[in-house]
């Protein structure tokens, strides 16, 4: 923790250190106004925007630093230069350091300390900070003489635009920031959505499965009590039992998996409701940036004239990633191509249309296509292509939206897929 501390304090006097150079550089841009030694200076614009962005320590250490820094450089060069006489150098360095000083110190009372902070008050207290501070300076620097009306409007004035710019560089770039914050969250909700229509899908199908692992245990179960009265050996008779216990135990694995990943993605509190659009936009977005590396030439469009909102949106998610990549990997080879997904209102249903100008399939694919476990897709390696597979996406089109799927494909010419889903169902619950 000690370390920890010392490291931290390190960095923050680092910090200021660095603010105060660059606001002591600054302030050689500058120009001479209404008093010998009073000038306007680029170090003023630059100061609210530190504060601004340095909220996590005292202001008074800020401006202390930039006190001692800005005008003991400034009063070197005059030294140097021999612009002015040493006595009245020292007065400007004097009222410069004041300048600072009572900007700090301003700042620190009447925002810092304040627990509830809005850029609101920050302008409204840059504004008073400036202008008070200016009016102080001046006043050192004509022996607290000569006020007029027009001292007090020009120092107004001064501190008025010069607030206004700094707070706007602030707020201009707090708000770019939020942007890129947010649009890197949106990336990584996509990104959720993505793996949880995934996750879901696989997990609808391991669900099915159990059954299937259920039939092989009793099967097992079974063929015990038949060798129990034929003539085999124990060993034999036990072979079949101990594959029933084998396989129980990975019905538990399996169960433990589906229960897992179930839990984790399904959201029960019923705030998972998306709109049709928005699924739309979530599916085709990620898509795009998936297949920029290597579809760079495929152009997806699509045409929503339908406003549902589904609560089940992750199997929508699937059925359309599924059919949309399809579509994306047949183009491979071409030099360019468009993925069109259309969606209309067909009075009970709404009609999903997934179509594209790829090279198509004969008439031997298109019988095959919605048989389980048939691909046309292998990677490098030889492996078969792992999605779930269009003939599972046939099965969540008719299971969890009483629909189906169509196919028309021409060689040559391009693949048009047809979902027709009820809204019915698109809009109501999934089953507990």
């Amino acid at each position: 923790m000690l370390k920890q501390s010392r490291i931290f304090t390190h960095d923050r006097y680092q910090r200021i250190f660095l603010a105060a150079a660059c606001i002591a550089l600054a302030s050689q841009v500058n120009f001479q106004t209404y008093a010998p030694g009073f000038i306007v200076t680029l170090s003023v614009f630059i100061l609210p925007v530190i504060l601004y962005f340095n909220r996590d320590f005292n202001p008074i250490g800020l401006t202390v630093a930039v006190a001692i820094a800005s005008p003991i450089f400034r009063g070197a060069l005059l030294f140097i230069s021999h612009d002015v006489n040493p006595h009245n150098n020292i007065i400007y360095i004097l009222a410069d350091m004041a300048f600072y000083l009572c900007y700090g110190f301003l700042y620190y009372f009447l925002y810092w300390r304040r627990g509830q902070r809005s850029n609101t008050t920050f302008f409204l207290t840059i504004v008073l900070c400036d202008y008070l501070a200016n009016l102080l300076e001046v006043s050192l620097l004509t022996d607290f003489n000569d006020y007029t009306y027009r001292l007090f409007q020009i120092l107004f004035i001064t501190a008025l635009i010069r607030s206004l710019v700094s707070c706007l560089l602030a707020f201009l770039y707090h708000y770019f920031q939020l942007m890129l914050r947010q649009e890197n969250h949106e990336q990584r909700y996509y990104h959720f959505i993505w793996v949880a229509s995934a996750v879901n899908s696989e997990v609808y199908f391991m669900r099915k499965n159990i059954s299937e692992i259920e039939n092989v245990m009793k099967n097992a179960y079974l063929l015990n009590q038949d060798l129990q009265n034929a003539d085999v050996s124990e060993a034999e008779r036990d072979k079949a039992l101990q594959i029933a216990r084998d396989v129980h135990e990975i019905k538990k694995d399996y169960q433990n998996v589906i229960r897992g990943l179930g839990d984790y993605f399904n959201d029960d509190g019923g705030d998972t409701a998306m709109q049709l659009a928005d699924i739309l936009k979530v599916t085709t977005d990620y898509i795009r940036e998936s297949i920029k590396p290597k579809f760079q030439n495929v152009t997806i469009e699509v045409h929503n004239h339908v406003d549902l909102v589904v609560p089940n949106h992750y199997y929508l998610v699937s059925i359309l990633s599924n059919l949309i990549f399809n579509s994306v990997d047949a183009m491979e080879g071409r030099p360019s191509g468009v993925v069109v997904v259309s969606v209309v209102d067909d009075g009970n249903d709404i009609l999903l249309n997934v179509c594209d100008n790829a090279s198509g399939m004969d008439a031997e694919t298109l019988s095959m296509i919605f048989q389980p476990g048939f691909t046309t897709k292998f990677n490098e390696n030889g492996d078969v292509y792992r999605g779930i597979g269009l003939s599972h996406v046939k099965i969540i089109a008719q299971e969890q939206f009483d629909g189906d799927i169509q196919v028309d494909s021409q060689l040559g010419k391009g693949t048009n897929f047809e979902v027709k889903l009820s809204k019915k169902r698109l809009v109501q619950e999934e089953d507990a």
